[in-house]
């Protein structure tokens, strides 16, 4: 039944497949050739990271750091966020978890290449910072240093969603 092997184009991937006697399977695999290879390398995300790239994960990795510190050391990192625990642990892990998330995917979309998906991120993501900013408010008053801290924070992330956006694949 197998002919003979040949490489083949799936979903943009070469493969080396048999070749069936009898069997057409034109229509789903075609044949590889130097422009076919060309052409699905050029449709896969970019790797290069680029400044933008480079402060998105950057941020990140801070984000990963602050919700890491509200896991392991939560009342000195409480304080630093400008509300302190007071009894609330559930507060602590709950801001920990998701800074951790938040950050990991600011780390990881833009190695991956998938640079609309990190300034989507970002964009939706400015949201917290602004709100953390108002419980800030809410519990201390108009303190400047942690309302510059969190809304600082939202205003770097519309700016990296933007140049995300901006810059060229």
């Amino acid at each position: 039944m197998i002919q003979s092997a040949r490489n083949v184009s799936v979903w943009g991937h070469s493969l080396r497949a048999p070749a069936m006697v009898g069997a057409s399977a034109e229509g789903y695999i075609q044949p590889m050739n130097n422009a076919t290879i060309a052409s699905s390398a050029s449709s896969l995300p970019s790797r290069r990271l680029g400044g933008a790239g480079i402060a998105t994960v950057l941020t990140g990795l801070a984000l990963c750091f602050i919700g890491a510190r509200f896991l392991v050391v939560p009342g000195a990192a409480a304080a630093g966020f400008g509300v302190p625990l007071t009894g609330l642990a559930a507060y602590a892990v709950a801001k920990g978890v998701r800074d951790l998330s938040f950050g990991g995917l600011l780390v990881a979309f833009p190695l991956l290449g998938e640079r609309r998906a990190a300034a989507l991120t970002l964009l939706l993501g400015a949201v917290i910072p602004v709100v953390d900013g108002a419980i800030v408010l809410a519990w201390r008053g108009a303190h400047p240093g942690y309302l510059a801290v969190h809304w600082g924070t939202a205003v770097l992330c519309v700016a990296l969603g933007a140049l995300q956006l901006r810059r060229r694949a």
